[in-house]
């Protein structure tokens, strides 16, 4: 990280170079006075610009160098020695720096002076910092310009900092080069200065300095609340009464870096607010607030009664002018609510009167559909509950349970959150106790992946939570996560593939890291630093998140990087893909930006991925021919080899991608949808992927859909028929959710229609006696059950299939979203 600039360094026609001998270091005439250096640079300055007289000085001189002083002839020639550098009174210097005087000048540049007209202790970032360096012979004059236009100069700079363009390109003029230096942040920076002589036999000259680079003048404004005993941040839209909140207020400058308001404003700082009397108390009770050199002031304040409240921060004192903005830019407007009575609904069934009661008269139309998918719910329910209750998974076929994730219950903890939406009181209550008296950590001995505890049993409990405010799932939350923790014990800060349990150890692996199991933990273990003030969690989700960003490619991603166990994350030539190996990175990339807008690296990765998106969409949705009359394209999503070709395959875990256009469409910012011409584009793919998924549904002889299907490679690119190793069926829910956001954001009930026609397929040709089963070969009636029942069938298909069919009320898209295994999470969060 540097720059590298030259003066020149080619020779000329009749310039004679270097060849002597190098200067004795110990002639008392080696050494020069940088004070009377700096002197002459400004009597120089003071004389004005060289006139014609000052150019025939210039050429006497130079005719009396070579012709009458014998010491310094072509000859006797010197080579550079050395560099130094000082820092200079500039206060009374006017401004543009001097033509130097050209009075004496004689000899080779032997030694050079650094000077600094600023304070290095006091650069200011955005503001350039001048330097010049100054050439004299070993006599301390001035060297000669010709001989200092043959050296090659070159600049090297750490951190951001880099050369002022007004400086480039570097020139010497009459023994002096002037050129500033620039950094946007705050920080201490190594500035090297190197010199080459055209002479094979100098050295070459090396100088290093320090810069420390303070920020700017005040520009923006923030204020940041948490709670003052746990620090957990206090972002969403209601804030608890009689809670002392800690609030932060922190100033920068435009460049961001951190700077201390009083330096801008002067005076003093107070917080105001517009509560009345007795509503409220501040620590300390002025309000008064003690700027920081780092540009963060702190005071405490507890809210007595609810409603809505103003606070800013005022100035006593200084300079008033700043008072308006000041105020302007940290006014905030908060609503406090009594925590004990916010409105969290009691029971399941409660939340399911309450969200019935604003059902619309088309709502009303899909009642009977919705209470037909609660019942095929609680038929997988009661199925597990008989027969495999505290064990993971239901075998539906042969009536027993087996454990595939360590023995948690998995299934339970899956279904907490379908539980509560859907009004089963009972059901939910018994999944409750399972947790608070049941779930035991110590039992699962046995190595279960990261990623899928991560999503299901860590992303169920922090649901359940959200859902119903019951603390005991965030304690058992708390508990797993912490658990969990040591998997990012890796060099790579990427999690190793599988943790046990009970012991608190993960296995090193040397296989690749799959993309979507390193990029999907950070909504879960964000959201749990969230709630309960342990900043482990985000942290060691957002070093594992910074590992898989390392690899510095943009958009999508190869779906392996380097194993764990290496500290420099590479990616691994593998396929490109938004199905298997890959979904669940992408969706994360949205919805950590609804966790925190303030963070709007994610949304602008993920504007990166779908802007190269339709690089594995056929037909192209930018082409025109795919236009057809106002008719909705089929999109494929197809994957692209290491090579660079095409593999024509559309797995059905990529279904998942229309919804996420949608909730991106429904999310982001106008201005960001208008660039690009994203709006039409994403509504495109958006339609037309989902008709696409539907299709993998409705053209088979079951309606289910297989695991993936090829494509054909000429347009239109219609589905081929399945191969036998993808016709099986797992009752994935990536179109019912797709279904569902599309519903939420065109209102059409197309996909309502669509949604039936799954749920009966599920009916006819995947229910069992005892659940539903997945199935061998959609091809095949009657089908043949594999004996499994997954659980993400009870917190994803017939969630989504649920909410397809109730009121926009039954999930408040405004406050909450759903995390990659369907459970609800908090927006504005962090």
């Amino acid at each position: 990280m540097g720059h590298f600039a030259h003066a020149s360094f080619q020779k000329r026609p009749g310039l004679a170079h270097w060849r002597g001998p190098k200067a004795d270091p110990a002639d008392p005439a080696a050494g020069w006075n940088g004070q009377a250096a700096w002197n002459e640079v400004r009597r120089t300055d003071e004389r004005g610009d060289p006139t014609f007289g000052l150019m025939l000085i210039a050429v006497i001189s130079a005719i009396l160098c070579f012709l009458i002083l014998p010491g310094e002839r072509l000859e006797d020639r010197e080579l550079p020695q050395r560099i130094t550098s000082e820092a200079v009174d500039s206060g009374a210097h006017p401004g543009a720096l001097p033509v130097p005087n050209l009075r004496g000048c004689c000899g080779e540049p032997t030694e050079f002076r650094w000077l600094f007209l600023d304070s290095t202790e006091k650069a200011v970032a955005g503001q350039p910092f001048r330097t010049v360096l100054l050439a004299r012979d070993s006599r301390g004059r001035q060297a000669r310009p010709a001989a200092c236009d043959a050296l090659r100069v070159g600049v090297d700079l750490s951190g951001k900092a880099h050369l002022s363009g007004a400086s480039l390109p570097l020139a010497w003029r009459l023994g002096q080069l002037e050129f500033h230096i620039e950094n946007e942040l705050a920080e201490v920076i190594d500035a090297e200065v190197r010199i080459e002589s055209p002479d094979p036999e100098a050295d070459v000259l090396l100088h290093t300095s320090q810069i420390r680079f303070m920020s700017g003048p005040s520009h923006s404004f923030a204020i940041e609340l948490q709670l003052a005993d746990s620090g957990s941040p206090m972002t969403g839209s209601s804030l608890p009464l009689r809670r002392e909140l800690s609030l932060t207020v922190t100033t920068k400058d435009q460049f961001g870096n951190l700077t201390p308001l009083n330096r801008s404003v002067g005076g003093q700082l107070m917080l105001r607010s517009s509560a009345q009397r007795n509503a409220m108390e501040m620590r300390p009770s002025t309000g008064l607030l003690s700027m920081r050199g780092t540009g963060e002031a702190q005071v405490f304040l507890t809210a007595l009664r609810p409603g809505h409240v103003e606070i800013w921060v005022e100035q006593v004192g200084g300079i008033s002018s700043a008072q308006p903005p000041l105020k302007n830019a940290t006014t905030r407007s908060l609503f406090f609510v009594d925590t004990d009575h916010t409105g969290v609904y009691s029971s399941p069934s409660s939340y399911l009167a309450a969200f019935r009661s604003k059902a619309s008269p088309s709502d009303m139309q899909w009642q009977a559909k919705a209470d037909e998918v609660r019942e095929a719910f609680l038929h997988a329910w009661k199925g597990y509950e008989r027969y495999a209750w505290g064990k993971d998974e239901l075998q539906p076929v042969s009536r027993l349970g087996r454990n595939t994730f360590g023995g948690l219950g998995l299934t339970i903890l899956d279904s907490l959150t379908t539980l509560w939406l859907m009004g089963f009181d009972e059901a939910f209550e018994k999944g409750l106790r399972f947790v608070k008296d049941d779930l035991d950590f110590d039992n699962a001995d046995s190595d279960v992946s990261v990623f899928e505890l991560t999503i299901r049993a860590l992303g169920g409990l922090l649901g359940a939570h959200t859902l119903s405010g019951k603390e005991i799932f965030l304690e058992r939350a708390q508990e797993l996560g912490g658990r969990l923790l040591p998997a990012f014990q890796s060099p790579s800060r990427m999690p190793w593939p599988t943790v046990n349990l009970a012991r608190g150890t993960s296995k090193t692996s040397t296989q690749p890291v799959i993309l979507s199991e390193a990029g999907s933990l950070q909504v879960e273990f964000r959201s749990l630093t969230a709630r309960t003030g342990d900043a482990r969690f985000r942290r060691a989700a957002d070093k594992a998140f910074q590992a898989v960003q390392s690899v510095g490619i943009p958009g999508i991603l190869p779906v392996f990087l380097s194993p764990p166990g290496m500290a420099k994350v590479q990616a691994v030539a593998s396929k490109f893909a938004f199905g298997a190996l890959a979904d669940s990175y992408y969706e994360y990339l949205l919805k950590q930006w609804l966790q925190r807008p303030s963070e709007k690296n994610f949304k602008e990765l993920f504007l990166e991925v779908m802007d190269a998106l339709p690089g594995i969409v056929r037909p192209s949705p930018s082409a025109s021919e795919t236009e057809q009359m106002g008719r909705v394209v089929h999109y494929k999503l197809i994957e692209m080899t290491a090579d660079g070709s095409l593999d024509w395959k559309m797995d059905h875990l990529s279904c998942f991608a229309p919804g996420l256009i949608a909730l991106g469409l429904m999310e982001l910012p106008q201005h960001d949808l208008v660039e690009k011409g994203r709006n039409a584009t994403w509504w495109r793919l958006a339609e037309g992927l989902t008709a696409s998924c539907f299709e993998l549904w409705a053209s088979s002889a079951t309606g289910l859909a297989p695991e993936f299907s090829k494509v054909n490679s000429k347009a239109p690119h219609k589905f081929i028929e399945a191969s036998s190793n993808g016709r099986h069926s797992f009752l994935r829910p990536e179109t019912a959710e797709s279904l569902f956001y599309l519903y939420r954001l065109t209102g059409d009930e197309k996909y309502r229609r669509w949604g039936s026609k799954l749920f009966q397929a599920i009916l006819n040709h995947a229910k069992v006696p005892h659940g539903f089963s997945s199935v061998r070969d959609v091809k095949a009636i009657p089908t043949s059950p594999m004996d499994e029942m997954q659980t993400f069938v009870m917190a994803e298909t017939f969630k989504y299939l649920f909410l397809l069919f109730s009121p926009a009320a039954a999930f408040d898209m405004n406050h909450l979203f759903l995390n990659t295994e369907g459970h609800p999470l908090k927006r504005n969060e962090l």
